[in-house]
């Protein structure tokens, strides 16, 4: 019984290996085959960008660092689905996510903003990114407060150690 166990695993494990081939070909490098951080369009694992815009007649700026990224519903994202509502949710003030759309080929760098003392206002910013080449990455930024749409002004996007 234990030899017909055995025999059945070495006789799968093939299988399971090569149902590992496209998780593994999405932790290579998109660099010609040499190994390097996960990257995904302009996002790379390591990474720390500088996004900041004006909006609303205010400057603002945030420091998006990029920790890992995974899939979250068709777009590569620093933080998990779970990560990111909860943070969110919980107006955590900093807190921030960047994402990459294969499909549209655009990224979105998304934060939570200071409210204010005493006030329990939800403020996020969103900066998106259509045009992915040039250096800084130019687009568009949305200040909302509780779920609704404010105003619109425009950023950039500031790989760090690049000018």
């Amino acid at each position: 019984m234990l030899k017909r166990a055995v025999l059945s695993l070495a006789l799968g494990l093939p299988l399971l290996l090569g149902a590992c081939a496209p998780v593994n070909s999405l932790l290579a490098s998109r660099d010609g085959g040499e190994k390097g951080p996960l990257q995904f369009g302009p996002l790379a694992v390591g990474q720390t960008w500088t996004v900041s815009g004006v909006v609303d007649s205010r400057n603002v700026v945030t420091t998006v660092t990029i920790p890992d990224l995974v899939n979250v519903q068709g777009k590569f994202a620093s933080y998990s689905a779970r990560d990111e509502y909860t943070g969110f949710n919980d107006n955590r003030a900093g807190f921030a996510v960047a994402s990459y759309d294969p499909d549209r080929r655009s990224a979105e760098f998304r934060w939570v903003g200071d409210a204010g003392a005493g006030s329990f206002d939800k403020v996020t910013y969103t900066c998106k990114l259509d045009n992915l080449t040039g250096t800084p990455l130019i687009g568009v930024l949305t200040y909302g407060r509780n779920g609704q749409t404010v105003a619109n002004g425009t950023c950039e996007a500031n790989l760090n150690g690049q000018s």
